[in-house]
């Protein structure tokens, strides 16, 4: 509990002083995931049983801006390429993501300007996930695995500790992190815990990043994020012919969801995965449930 608080107070030290002193005082910060900034409106939390406002006064337009440069350590243009995408990777792996009016060029998104709101989301270890992970698998060999669960269930989460419980076994581990939020380098150095037999590749796509991995740290595991794209499912596809186990995230609320989908479909004919693991929430828990893809009709 005391590391959740900790990472709470390392993740509201990029705001505005009145503003990080008001948040400092609440109750339980151990329990928020996210904290969200709208301009006109009071700060919000969101914890596992869902969003509620906080008795605060409301947020403004100038202080958005200065969340933002505060955050960018006051040299914006330095994110650039990372805000384009709508979001900034903050030290200790805690994600500034942004809303307002898009910048396009050429048809592409180069910035946002006038912001509306910024979430805070908090990076947190899940520890604990390590003896569930054990459970699960049943072999101390790697296995293609998917996560599956609506945004916000704690995909990212799990995958990160999914990959350092076989890199801590001495397994090569590799992470293709597309968007800087499953290892969250800093200087080269992970800034939340993916194992000591992990090499982490950020800043390019799913696709590119695992045609570099494979060929130069011949992993044993590959973990990406949210497959969303035909690019990423080649990604996939190339770790199953090249013997890597994968483990990656879809959204969808279960197995039936994630069968309507023509990209997922293909994967699962192919037989990418091994086992999905479904994420779900009872009375503002998470709940684990995990199905064998051969205890499943695909």
């Amino acid at each position: 509990m005391d590391k959740r608080k900790a990472a709470f107070r390392q993740a509201i030290s990029c705001l505005p002083p009145i503003r990080r002193a008001q948040l400092e005082r609440l109750d339980r910060p151990e329990d928020i995931e996210e904290l969200r900034f709208r301009a006109g409106q009071p700060p919000a939390a969101r914890t596992a049983v869902g969003e509620r406002p906080l008795p605060l006064e409301a947020v403004a337009s100038a202080e958005l801006r200065e969340m933002l440069s505060r955050a960018a350590q006051y040299s914006v243009h330095s994110y650039t390429d990372s805000l384009r995408h709508g979001f900034l990777t903050l030290s200790g792996g805690h994600r500034l993501g942004i809303c307002g009016t898009a910048a396009e060029e050429d048809g592409r998104v180069i910035g946002v300007r006038g912001l509306s709101s910024i979430n805070l989301r908090i990076a947190h270890q899940a520890e604990d996930l390590q003896a569930q992970i054990a459970r699960w698998i049943g072999t101390d060999e790697p296995q293609s695995a998917l996560l599956l669960s609506p945004p916000g269930y704690g995909k990212t989460t799990l995958l990160r500790e999914w990959v350092r419980y076989f890199s801590d076994r001495g397994f090569t581990a590799a992470i293709a992190d597309e968007r800087s939020e499953i290892a969250a380098l800093a200087d080269g150095v992970p800034q939340l815990a993916v194992g000591r037999c992990t090499d982490v590749m950020e800043g390019c796509s799913k696709w590119q990043a695992a045609v570099m991995l494979l060929k130069t740290m011949s992993p044993a595991l590959l973990a990406l994020d949210e497959i969303t794209a035909p690019e990423d499912a080649k990604a996939v596809s190339l770790c199953t012919h090249c013997g890597t186990a994968v483990i990656a995230c879809a959204h969808a609320a279960g197995l039936d969801d994630l069968r309507q989908r023509p990209i997922y479909r293909e994967l699962l004919a192919l037989g990418a995965f091994h086992q999905a693991v479904i994420i779900e929430k009872q009375d503002g828990q998470r709940v684990y449930r995990m199905e064998r893809w051969e205890e499943t009709k695909c």
